[in-house]
């Protein structure tokens, strides 16, 4: 069990047979994913699905952090249309209410409840600026395997945050984020220099589940974004590190120095040289054609005063921005092909120079997936977990 969760969970009966899941899970379910930002969440509902999920998400009135299945366990009215009575969850349709652990508490015009009627309790808290939710088996959630963020709770580190909610494939975030040649083209006026795609060194490494790509070049002019807060007059020496881990974990760094230090010796990630910053991704899928990204950037505040601090909080922003226009039409493009085609699959017709994280972590997910379609048939589970509810 996960320490800052005390829950306990008792398997309930599905009388309408919703453990059996209508078509091939195409996600990793016993895993952590980014639900939002803490600041999201009060004492109204916040309604988001995650893994084809529909989950409703609030506080309780001492500040902890609560998901349950968004369905009446009745007609299926989602509960976020409802209210909180409390630390109980009352429907706005027939008026049934739910605890904090999904258990029935009470049905108008009835004196007893049935045993095991009740809805799903997803584990949820908060660690690194995120919130975290376990969509997989709640007996298997632990904390410890939540991605190793704390950068962004580091002393005097400023951090930006930006919310996307993209018609597209969660693959599909993660491709453009191991494959950092894009910024030539897409971030030009920012983080992008022709040398980035034409001339920069290039190694993918891949450590068990875990993909670094490293990506380092010497003697180049600065991209316009570490001219301006970089203070550089001259060339420099640039490095980058994207990493990536199961299931949707990604996180990146960019370092620099001037001309002739050369690229650091010890961690890459952590030694940004003379100026860099760091950028967090919390990547959800919705479902196979919508995701969830949260992204946090941290940087050194020296750089400048407030004004030239929000300008860079700014470009950043813009950045981002112009990846997640490309991530739908890349989508509608793959919806369009009459072949086979899938954000698993699009169908390229070329691989290229660039592409060696990104395929590395599509055949690690690919594996993975794998290994849970065999777990489940060799557990007799056809679907996903059974209801849940407090086991008194």
């Amino acid at each position: 069990m996960i320490a800052a969760v005390s829950h306990r969970f008792a398997r309930v009966q599905d009388p309408f047979g919703t453990v059996s899941f209508l078509g091939r899970r195409m996600f990793l379910e016993d895993h952590w994913y980014a639900a939002g930002f803490p600041g999201e969440l009060g004492r109204e509902f916040l309604a988001r699905t995650f893994l084809n999920q529909a989950v409703v998400m609030f506080r309780l009135e001492d500040g902890t952090p609560v998901a349950l299945e968004d369905r009446c366990a009745h007609r299926r009215a989602p509960l976020s249309m409802g209210r909180l009575i409390g630390d109980t969850v009352e429907c706005g349709y027939h008026g049934l209410r739910y605890d904090r652990w999904g258990g029935c508490t009470r049905i108008p015009g009835q004196t007893r409840v049935p045993p095991g009627v009740g809805v799903r309790a997803y584990p949820l808290v908060e660690k690194h600026r995120f919130l975290w939710i376990w969509m997989g088996d709640p007996e298997k959630a632990d904390e410890a395997a939540i991605p190793d963020y704390g950068v962004l709770d580091r002393p005097g580190l400023r951090v930006g945050d930006i919310r996307f909610h993209l018609d597209a494939h969660v693959q599909l975030v993660i491709d453009n984020l191991l494959d950092l040649s894009h910024l030539a083209y897409v971030h030009g006026t920012t983080t992008g220099s022709p040398e980035i795609s034409e001339t920069a060194r290039m190694k993918t490494v891949q450590d068990g589940n875990t993909v670094r790509v490293l990506r380092w070049m010497e003697n180049v002019p600065p991209a316009p974004t570490f001219r301006q807060f970089g203070g550089y007059e001259g060339n420099i020496d640039s490095w980058q590190v994207s990493e990536f881990r199961p299931p949707t974990y990604v996180r990146v760094s960019y370092g620099s120095a001037p001309a002739g230090r050369g690229v650091p010796e010890g961690d890459w990630y952590e030694d940004q040289g003379h100026w860099g910053f760091y950028v967090y991704h919390g990547l959800t899928p919705e479902t196979e054609k919508r995701s969830h990204q949260y992204r946090y950037v941290a940087f050194d505040p020296g750089m400048g005063d407030a004004r030239t601090i929000e300008e860079f909080r700014s470009q950043c922003d813009r950045i981002i921005t112009e990846d997640s226009v490309l991530f739908p039409v890349q989508q509608a493009s793959i919806d369009r092909d009459p072949a086979p085609t899938s954000a698993r699959d699009i169908n390229a017709r070329v691989e290229i120079v660039h592409d060696g994280g990104l395929l590395a972590a599509r055949r690690i997910v690919d594996g993975l997936l794998a290994e849970q379609a065999k777990d489940r048939r060799g557990d007799g589970a056809g679907g996903r977990p059974a209801h849940l509810c407090h086991d008194e």
